[in-house]
């Protein structure tokens, strides 16, 4: 740090300078820290909502698997499998769009579109209601696991942001700021000491200008 010092220029005008500085990074650093703040009140609402959309998925797709079960338990595995064979199989479309969130944050949103017609797929006078009901939770699961994708993406964008926030923070507090406190000293403590001596010079001064006058 001595190395560092013997480079600042002890005057008021730097002085200054530093100041303004050492006002402006802790300005950052409130800054940073609401932003912090406001992430990781995102990143547990998130939490709790990806909880929530694995939970529906599994009831879902457990509901879907046991209503199965009972179809074909109704009328026989070869009949579930003739009415699988003459059923047109679910198609979807996934697209993605950007949403502006927390900090102005851009954020991944999934858009899950069948493409065929919402209508009974099977034909309810050969087969079971069962049979379409265990379709339609396997529909409602397809849209948890898109759900969790997409919530699954938003956290990893507020983990890098949090990251670089924190890098951000932990500079500031541990480098920048106690950095230009010392130098704000060092400068302090030259300009106290340059005072002290040019008011023991004007001392001095004066004391030989009486004594030049007592003499004369």
């Amino acid at each position: 740090m001595s190395g560092e010092m013997e480079q600042i220029t002890p005057t008021r005008q730097e002085l200054v300078r530093l100041r303004r500085r050492n006002a402006l990074a802790e300005s950052l650093v409130d800054i940073i820290k609401k932003d912090l703040e406001a992430l990781m009140r995102t990143l547990f609402d998130l939490v709790k909502e990806l909880q929530q959309y694995r939970d529906d998925m599994y009831r879902n797709l457990g509901d879907a698997y046991d209503t199965f079960t009972r179809s074909e338990l109704m009328v026989g595995s070869r009949a579930i499998e003739s009415a699988s064979l003459a059923t047109t199989p679910m198609e979807y479309n996934i697209t993605e769009e950007k949403r502006v969130g927390v900090i102005g944050l851009e954020f991944p949103k999934l858009n899950l579109d069948r493409v065929q017609d919402p209508s009974p797929r099977f034909n309810l006078m050969n087969t079971p209601m069962e049979l379409d009901a265990a379709s339609l939770k396997i529909q409602e699961g397809m849209a948890n696991i898109v759900g969790l994708a997409e919530i699954e993406a938003s956290i990893r964008v507020l983990l890098d942001v949090i990251a670089i926030k924190n890098r951000q923070l932990n500079r500031l507090e541990h480098k920048v700021l106690p950095n230009i406190s010392k130098a704000i000293t060092y400068i302090e403590l030259i300009l106290e000491e340059t005072e002290r001596q040019d008011s023991i010079r004007v001392r001095v001064l004066q004391r030989k200008r009486k004594e030049r006058a007592s003499k004369s």
